[in-house]
């Protein structure tokens, strides 16, 4: 979960400011289809956009460097530990139980709509299915299916336009990114901007359809059809019912003319979803840039400084008992992260510090490209909690001198 965490975080940041984005800049405007390729396409930037990575500091800035420490992990060993560790598994637990339980809900859905087309009454049509059963009290759609309530005629100038507008869910493909949304919701439920953008993608979806329908008549006409359809039936959220609320909004719709600076408001989200793309992508390394509080770099130059950090020194510092005793204080003293084990993550970790003229380990951090799964998080413990070690001396006085220790995680199976 550990590993887990900044990645939901990142999520939420994206998501949100898409969403604020959209509810701001986009929403209620008439460029429906491209407010319908927003939505669907905000909500994989933010699935996506968080696993992005950029690297400016890649490797370790020059230093003195100990030789390489080999952490090795035995998977069988974890496996047998973990039924153990009841509460890493807590979190995770739950999360599984209630994304099961939606994604049950939406089977459920599913099913209701299958047993109403195998049982009801069907009529093949270019393209769709029209469907009559006496449950249907409302039309709707599902995929190339249109179930037709037993009050309407198609011949009437209500069915047509009801049937106009229940055609268009089926030719968009409005069911099959309805149920992309409910998946996407049931998986990261506790992310409240996939439900609003959820509820939005619905309503343009309605737009979309109340569009076609008034093509060939007129909207006032069809405002009040809209208006006539009061029936609300309690129907599965993956279909298109023509009667969906809110009616008010879609009334409106009808007859809200072409946006002002239409353009400019589509196409500035190209440089936000690429300033948020590089700003999450560059975060660990502007956070490992951010932390170094003594460039480690500086040379003879700045010399006179009492808090000078060097690179390079005469007689370098020293472990107690020289780099054997250093190396099985590492071996004894780091655990393979769980995490990282049951991800099977590996790779080498470049821990940077100072020693100070007293001998103490400080400003310990990691450089280079993050692996994740605990390997940094557990590695700046161990180093941080390393004893005193013999003073670096530059010409005859203790000095800061700057470390790399250069950490291998590999698994055993």
């Amino acid at each position: 979960m550990n590993a887990f965490l900044p990645y939901v975080i990142k999520m939420l940041l994206c998501s949100g400011i898409l969403y604020g984005y959209y509810a701001f800049v986009l929403k209620n405007n008439s460029f429906h289809r491209w407010n319908r390729a927003f939505i669907l396409l905000a909500v994989i930037a933010s699935l996506l956009i968080p696993t992005l990575q950029f690297s400016m500091n890649t490797t370790p800035a020059p230093s003195q460097q100990l030789d390489m420490i080999v952490v090795c992990g035995y998977v069988a060993d974890n496996m047998q530990k973990a039924g153990l560790d009841f509460t890493s598994w807590l979190p995770a637990g739950i999360y599984l139980l209630i994304t099961l339980l939606l994604l049950i809900n939406i089977a459920r859905n599913w099913l209701m709509v299958k047993r109403l087309i195998r049982k009801g009454e069907k009529t093949q049509f270019n393209g769709y299915q029209l469907i009559h059963h006496p449950q249907v009290k409302s039309t709707f759609s599902f995929f190339g299916n249109i179930f037709w309530a037993e009050e309407l005629t198609k011949e009437s100038p209500e069915g047509r336009q009801i049937l106009k507008h229940e055609l268009e869910h089926v030719r968009g493909g409005h069911t099959g990114e309805k149920l992309f949304m409910q998946l996407v919701g049931a998986i990261c439920w506790f992310n409240p901007f996939f439900y609003l953008l959820k509820k939005e993608l619905a309503m343009v979806h309605e737009f979309l359809a109340d569009k076609a329908a008034t093509e060939d008549s007129e909207a006032e006409d069809y405002a009040r059809t809209l208006l006539q359809a009061t029936l609300q039936t309690r129907l599965p959220l993956m279909i298109n019912t023509f009667g969906q609320a809110p009616v008010k909004r879609r009334i409106l719709m009808l007859f809200t003319q072409r946006s002002n600076y239409s353009l400019m408001k589509r196409i500035i989200v190209i440089p936000l979803v690429l300033g948020l793309g590089f700003v999450i992508g560059c975060q660990r390394d502007l956070e490992l840039n951010t932390n170094n509080i003594v460039d480690a770099t500086k040379t003879a130059a700045i010399a006179g400084t009492d808090n000078t950090v060097y690179t390079f020194v005469s007689d370098p510092p020293t472990y107690p008992g020289g780099e054997a005793a250093l190396s099985k204080y590492l071996g004894s003293s780091i655990r393979y992260p769980k995490t990282a084990q049951d991800n099977r993550t590996t790779g080498t970790i470049f821990v940077n510090f100072v020693v100070d003229p007293e001998g103490n380990v400080t400003k310990v951090k990691t450089v280079g490209a993050l692996k994740g799964g605990g390997l940094e998080e557990e590695s700046i413990r161990v180093v941080s909690a390393m004893p005193k070690w013999n003073p670096g001396k530059q010409d005859g006085k203790a000095v800061y001198v700057a470390f790399n220790l250069p950490i291998k995680f590999v698994l055993v199976d």
